[in-house]
């Protein structure tokens, strides 16, 4: 009975730690889904309707060693080293899995790896997965991966910082393509 007992709870444990989120300085941030659902017009062309999402997240590729690449190459505005510390951290900290929740998310079609490989080859379809976003404490600065793979050789995995400002949206304010086929 209790070997029952203990993953259900864990699950349950882990997937309520992601939906309701709070900042170690007290922040409300905002649950994987509504942020996804507040940028994915900016990071998936905006004439796209639905999009397929692969249900469980994918890792992220924010690490700390490749600063300075993004601070000469890839920021949009300025940002520092302390932030990036902060997501990096933050990022290698959240290695837990995460399904997403079909409910919450607007535009998106969530589909098993499997299904997306049938979408692929079949229909010729984009399949998207995304990681985790991961947040600094005070909750202004956001980081996630998009990757997408439209076939055997097609496909673009990159890494996007936003800022969130006054007026409550999401800025884009780096980006960086870790893969490209």
């Amino acid at each position: 009975m209790i070997s029952r007992i203990v993953p259900l709870f864990l699950a349950t444990v882990l997937s309520l730690a992601a939906r309701s989120q709070q900042s170690s300085t007290g922040a409300a941030l905002p649950s994987p889904e509504e942020f996804v659902n507040s940028i994915d017009t900016t990071v998936i062309p905006k004439d796209v309707k639905h999009y397929y999402l692969v249900v469980g997240t994918d890792s992220c590729r924010f690490l700390k060693y490749n600063y300075d690449n993004w601070i000469q190459y890839h920021l949009k505005e300025p940002l520092s080293i302390n932030i990036l510390n902060e997501l990096s951290e933050k990022v290698y900290l959240s290695r837990y899995p995460y399904l997403w929740q079909q409910p919450k998310l607007n535009k998106a079609v969530c589909v098993t790896r499997k299904e997306a490989d049938s979408l692929l080859w079949k229909t010729k379809n984009v399949v998207f997965s995304f990681s985790l976003p991961q947040f600094t404490d005070d909750g202004q600065y956001a980081v996630i991966d998009l990757n997408f793979v439209c076939g055997q050789r097609c496909g673009q995995g990159t890494t996007y910082v936003f800022r969130l400002t006054t007026s409550g949206d999401w800025k884009l304010v780096g980006t960086y393509v870790n893969w490209a086929s």
